[in-house]
């Protein structure tokens, strides 16, 4: 993983999602642990990383499809929690939904975000 590249991810998602992007971490799927974040949470990491983990349990276990690409939680106060599980790795982000546009995040930041993951990941 180029962790150099990963920071330019970071650069990216921040300037296609502007003043609603509260906080952003690429953390671990095995252990929870941040590799790259701004505003990061390392708390927020290991709690979304079990929730991954238990979501996908679940879902496996109901005999309902796998998830596929991200999950939104809509939390109080104009703040959504986004997770895209990627492997080995997840990147999650709070964004204020007073400053961005729904549209915006899936139609644009979330595939920009999951493409520069990738080039990443190539190294």
């Amino acid at each position: 993983m180029n962790i150099k590249k990963l920071n330019e991810a970071i650069e990216v998602q921040k300037e296609n999602m502007g003043d609603g992007l509260m906080a952003t971490d690429i953390f671990s799927s095995s252990d929870g642990q941040p590799l790259v974040g701004w505003n990061s949470n390392p708390q927020a990491c290991a709690l979304f990383n079990r929730i991954t983990q238990m979501l996908m349990k679940t879902l496996d276990g109901s005999a309902f499809p796998k998830l596929s690409g991200y999950y939104l939680m809509n939390l109080e106060g104009g703040h959504m929690v986004v997770v895209l599980p990627m492997g080995d790795y997840q990147w999650g982000m709070l964004i204020d939904t007073k400053k961005t546009q729904l549209g915006l995040l899936l139609n644009i930041a979330i595939p920009k975000m999951i493409e520069s993951f990738e080039a990443a990941r190539k190294g």
